[in-house]
């Protein structure tokens, strides 16, 4: 039997979630009743348009039909309401008409999978992977305007993409809240530039200190400084490290030199050499603007382009610039041979919680007695959906738990002591 004869089955839904999950374009459904629009009972209808707040339908194989031309040959929408709306009976989906007061059934509807798109929705996989292209996740968009009549995002909103579907609608997280997609070729927008944020990579500094003898003539020998010692030099280090930049570095720094014609290239805006004093020592930092996040393999290149810097590029001319400071001279290493490493700063500073703690236990909190869940490697706590209003019964509750997940009376306090103080008392 050809399949195109077959007889299809009414799809069963349980939630208007579900519901919303299944609305693609492309999806066939009938009216089974109608209170108000009995013309269209028996009618096969295509989603056309699928939004988050509702849908756009056209009559199956009827273009010049009047359901098909309304809203501006948008077709029939469809407004999918709140969830106490619906009744989920089997195979039918039952909707109830929130303008009255007993709240009865106005329509009846029985959708079915997707079987044919019609023309007018039919789009090009080669235009879908190329949209997909063109906004990536991230990408920040301002809206012009939005060809919505119901529920529009209003005009000079700002958000980023979330996904580009299957139907080239670019799905957004809009800085209000909301979720509505976008449709190219009906809404306008334009693509913002994308916003930067500073990566510090850190790596160990030292310095050659060159003194002058009882003759007034420099040392051949000099004293090593390292982190600590170099930290009252940071500002004439900095300068030093500005006034050796070249004016072709002005816009992109070191990425200037980075001819590589790959994903870093796009993302890291620029580079530059740069001092920092952390912990009480003073650290050598390659300090990029970055527009969206970079890949493991992404910071791994960067890492070993920075890494080639230092050792035998840019460093490897600034080193042999003495910087005068109190009758001396200094010369500035941003890379060694001896233990030297490259870190971004989580890397580096972030506290380490102890090994041996558990991951998770209970406790209660002192003064209200509320219990509470604390987490490895994070600071101040969790609420906890076994709390009760009696303080001793909560700390048998916890005590129960711990006891459960194996969690001694050892672990606890110290997991109270770094949730409370800090992860670095772990």
């Amino acid at each position: 039997m050809d399949a195109s004869k077959k007889q299809r089955e009414p799809v069963t839904f349980k939630s208007l979630a579900e519901l919303k999950r299944f609305i693609r374009p492309g999806v066939e459904f009938k009216t089974v009743s109608h209170a108000n629009h009995a013309d269209m009972v028996g009618l096969t209808r295509v989603v056309t348009t699928a939004q988050t707040v509702g849908f756009y339908s056209k009559i199956k194989d009827q273009p010049e039909h009047p359901f098909s031309t309304c809203n501006h040959g948008k077709g029939f929408y469809t407004d999918f309401g709140k969830a106490g709306n619906y009744i989920f009976d089997g195979t039918t989906v039952k909707v109830k008409d929130s303008r009255k007061q007993d709240r009865g059934v106005i329509y009846e509807l029985e959708f079915y999978d997707r079987e044919q798109i019609m023309e007018e929705t039919m789009m090009d996989r080669k235009m879908v992977n190329f949209i997909k292209e063109q906004y990536p996740p991230g990408t920040r968009i301002r809206l012009n305007s939005m060809d919505d009549p119901w529920h529009p995002i209003p005009a000079g909103m700002e958000g980023e993409v979330d996904f580009v579907d299957d139907e080239g609608q670019i799905f957004m997280k809009w800085d209000n809240g909301r979720t509505l997609p976008l449709a190219p070729g009906e809404d306008s927008f334009t693509v913002l530039p994308p916003k930067l944020t500073t990566l510090k990579l850190y790596m160990p500094l030292t310095a050659d200190l060159y003194e002058r003898n009882e003759y007034g003539e420099f040392d051949d020998s000099s004293t090593l400084l390292e982190g600590r010692e170099l930290r009252g030099y940071q500002d004439q280090i900095t300068a030093a490290l500005v006034k050796n930049r070249m004016p072709e570095e002005a816009e992109r720094g070191l990425m200037h030199w980075y001819h590589k014609p790959d994903s870093v290239n796009t993302k890291v805006h620029s580079a530059v050499f740069t001092v920092d004093n952390r912990g009480g020592e003073l650290w050598g930092v390659a300090e990029c603007r970055v527009a969206g996040e970079l890949s493991d393999t992404e910071m791994d290149t960067l890492k070993e382009f920075i890494t080639g810097q230092a050792s035998d590029g840019w460093c490897e001319g600034f080193e042999q610039r003495e910087i005068v400071v109190d009758d001396c001279e200094l010369h500035i290493h941003f890379w060694n041979s001896d233990e030297w490493s490259i870190q971004t700063e989580q890397e580096l500073f972030s506290p380490k919680p102890a090994e041996g703690l558990p991951e998770l236990c209970f406790s209660t909190l002192p003064g209200t007695g509320e219990l509470i869940c604390i987490k490895r490697g994070e600071s101040g706590y969790y609420h906890s959906d076994w709390n009760t209003n009696d303080p001793t019964h909560n700390r048998e509750l916890a005590d129960y738990n711990n006891g459960r997940l194996g969690v001694t009376q050892e672990q606890r306090l110290a997991m109270e002591c770094g949730s409370m103080h800090g992860l670095s008392q772990f």
